[in-house]
């Protein structure tokens, strides 16, 4: 059965944060939980609750007991929202520079028009003055 440390070396690892990141993220001293890890020791209260305090998405019960998910359902239900906002809102802002870029090569084709026209014109005139 897995223990608690381990099942926070699983987090940190499915983070991708290294340990020393880690402990210094938390206010462990250096080699903290890496010696603890390695000893198969346990850690206080007062240190869990500060793993817990800044990484608010880590599930305590499943650090305690191994059950439920990794990651709070309440934490993940809003990072869930918040990307589908943001996916939202890139899409919005996706067509706002498309529709400006159409706008902005529409305004070239016009001016190449009317030096085309012009062009034409002296083009003619030249003809006629030959």
């Amino acid at each position: 059965m897995s223990s608690p440390l381990k099942r926070i070396k699983d987090y940190i690892d499915f983070k991708r944060i290294k340990i020393s990141v880690f402990e210094k993220s938390v206010g462990f001293s250096n080699g903290l939980f890496g010696g603890q890890l390695k000893k198969n020791k346990t850690i206080g209260i007062d240190k869990l609750e500060n793993i817990l305090t800044v990484y608010p998405d880590l599930n305590a019960n499943w650090v305690l007991t191994g059950k439920e998910s990794m990651l709070r359902d309440d934490v993940r239900e809003e990072a869930t929202v918040k990307y589908q906002s943001t996916e939202h809102e890139l899409a919005n802002d996706l067509k706002r520079n498309h529709e400006e870029v159409i706008a902005s090569l529409n305004d070239v084709i016009a001016v190449q028009q009317k030096t085309i026209s012009l062009l034409e014109q002296l083009a003619t005139g030249k003809e006629r003055n030959h």
